[in-house]
């Protein structure tokens, strides 16, 4: 009896205990299940195939795994890894402290192609927030790391798979409501989803597919940061003014020059030229006036272009003082490349190197074609491609200038950016390889060139300059793929990726001297033009530079990263199955048998000693 006693004491004293920590414990584990559509390839041609995921976030250190069967392309891959870096930073929350784990299932030989990057992102939102899914909706599309959904390819195959799925609801990437069928016939997939009893909704951004996939409206809005807004004022007049300056000095050198040694068509040339370059100095000084200052820094710069190349085509007419010129020009740029590599890195001013950086080494570039249109025999290209190096390089060391001084510098190592210039390279390369498939090689040559650049400034160790390199792959890219040519919807993504950026900085120590200055004067730039082409391009790198503020911040400084997002509730279909496909209930259950058992142990063994008494 002795020993039952023991075990009893034992077992009230552990199991309790046990089911407590059990109860308490803060270890974080969700899952979400989704299908996707996808197409195969058969004797037939090409059929629609549907694709079961499962996607699990838990505690871990940044990894994102992918368990397939059959075998992926290594796109998909690296669509996997761009929806977990969109999902984690539209929620909020650190993906350097969870996994993510992806579990492919389908009947198709092989699964590859970058068109689930948008479902594998909703579908690990869904996993992070513990949020159901609507199981009336089906999508594909293109994820890109700022959120934008691009486009794909077999729609119409794939809102088959949705109708044998019975959805409700196919979502497609914007632009594509019109593809060619098999007879080469044009398709309007909105129709073409009616007649199966399917509405199919177009959308541009990641925030649109969370809305029709959990019902839950992801607040995106952030309050402009008014201290770094009037910071970066004061630094885009300050170059402002330089800029000007400069211009209106040239303005008044190529005035001066005696025009009478000039045929009448060289005359009436250099005469067109002057009066562009001199428009271009009043543009500038009226939007200075008016603080467009990065504006005006713009058209002031493209005139002291203009003025570099009419004095020295009016001064270096023959090969050897133009080879002269070009020599002077690239030694130029080398001892401001020398200048740059002194300089050390600091929290503070890596936003002010970086473009130094990046400028100066576009010089250089552009000295690398003025050599060869010089071996070429074009001598007046070679001095237009000299005169842009010359002022490239020379604008570099002006945004160097606008470094803020410090007194106690927070010293920072390059290398420590190794990792996020890998993680550029590879999205960017995802993006461009995807592009190339798609479209001419002539019109995807930029892209794949500035990948290679890319490439070989990471192994040379410039990761600043590689990420800046990636950034222009994948510019450039989405340009060509026409991801959206929604212009009022990038702007307001500029705005708010800009107005995060800034929150961010909010929560840092000193945190008025880390200015997004390259983001906001894209954003200010796109403002300003007229071309809508050029309006894309240019919102399109203030959001790139806008999450790279944010993810170099986040390298030095991860306390600027306390947030996490805020969404509302509603209704968008009645016909919602929302079930929950995994959550603590397991754990919950678990705890109960515990305590059960304990009861039962308890009660059999006061009802030995109580028989054993009487």
């Amino acid at each position: 009896m002795k020993k039952l006693i023991i075990i009893f004491t034992i077992l009230m004293s552990i199991v309790p205990t046990f089911a407590f920590d059990l109860e308490n414990n803060t270890a974080f584990e969700n899952c979400v299940s989704i299908t996707a559509p996808a197409v195969s390839v058969t004797d037939e041609g090409y059929v629609g195939a549907a694709v079961d995921i499962d996607v699990k976030v838990s505690n871990g250190e940044g990894h994102a795994y992918m368990d397939t069967l059959p075998l992926t392309d290594i796109d998909m891959q690296g669509s996997a890894r761009i929806a977990s870096k969109v999902a984690f930073d539209i929620c909020g929350i650190d993906q350097d402290s969870h996994d993510v784990y992806y579990i492919i299932r389908s009947d198709v030989p092989t699964v590859g192609g970058p068109s689930a990057g948008a479902v594998l992102t909703v579908a690990t939102i869904a996993a992070i927030n513990n949020w159901t899914l609507n199981k009336n909706v089906m999508m594909t599309g293109m994820i890109g790391p700022d959120g934008t959904i691009g486009p794909v390819g077999g729609i119409l195959e794939k809102i088959n798979v949705g109708a044998e799925q019975n959805v409700d609801y196919f979502l497609i990437p914007y632009g594509q409501q019109y593809q060619i069928d098999e007879n080469n016939n044009s398709v309007d997939c909105i129709e073409y989803g009616q007649n199966l009893g399917i509405k199919v909704v177009e959308v541009s951004n990641i925030y649109d597919v969370v809305y029709y996939f959990t019902n839950h409206d992801i607040s995106t809005d952030y309050e402009k940061n008014p201290i770094i807004d009037g910071k970066y004022n004061e630094i885009m007049e300050k170059l402002s003014e330089v800029t000007l300056e400069n211009a209106k000095k040239s303005l008044e050198e190529t005035e001066k020059l005696d025009l009478s040694e000039l045929n009448s068509s060289e005359k009436e040339k250099f005469e067109e030229e002057l009066k562009t370059a001199s428009n271009l100095v009043y543009l500038g000084n009226e939007l200075h006036s008016n603080e467009k200052y990065y504006t005006a820094t713009s058209r002031s710069f493209n005139s002291l272009i203009i003025f570099e190349t009419l004095q020295s085509k009016y001064n270096y007419k023959d090969n050897e003082s133009i080879k002269n010129y070009l020599l002077g020009v690239n030694e130029s740029i080398s001892e401001k490349k020398g200048e740059l590599s002194n300089v050390t890195l600091t929290k503070h001013n890596i936003e002010y190197v970086f473009s130094a950086k990046s400028r100066v080494y576009e010089a250089s570039e552009l000295m690398d074609e003025a050599f060869y249109q010089y071996d070429e025999g074009n001598l007046s290209s070679a001095i237009e491609y000299a005169a842009y190096a010359k002022l490239r390089a020379e604008t570099g060391i002006w945004w160097l200038e606008l470094s803020p001084e410090e007194q106690n510098p927070e010293k920072i190592d390059e290398k420590d950016l190794k990792y996020l210039a890998r993680e550029y390279l590879d999205n960017s390369e995802i993006v461009v390889v995807y592009t190339s498939t798609v479209l001419s090689e002539e019109l995807t040559a930029y892209p794949m060139s500035q990948i290679d650049d890319s490439i070989d400034l990471y192994n040379k160790k410039e990761y600043l300059l590689s990420m800046s390199k990636s950034i222009d792959a994948y510019v450039y890219s989405t340009m060509f793929l026409e991801y959206t040519t929604d212009v009022d919807y990038l702007s307001n993504l500029a705005q708010k990726k800009i107005n995060k950026a800034e929150n961010c900085m909010l929560n840092t120590e000193n945190n008025s001297e880390y200015i997004p200055v390259s983001a906001l004067s894209y954003f200010e730039y796109a403002e300003n033009l007229d071309d809508k082409y050029s309006k894309i391009l240019y919102f399109k790198y203030s959001i790139a530079y806008a999450q790279m503020n944010m993810d170099v911040l986040k390298e030095f400084d991860s306390s600027a990263f306390n947030y996490k997002e805020e969404s509302a509730f509603c209704e968008i279909s009645k016909n919602s199955d929302n079930t929950n496909t995994f959550g603590f209930d397991y754990k919950n259950c678990f705890i109960n048998i515990t305590y059960l058992i304990t009861g039962l142990v308890s009660g059999f063994l006061i009802c030995m000693w109580y028989r054993k008494n009487n």
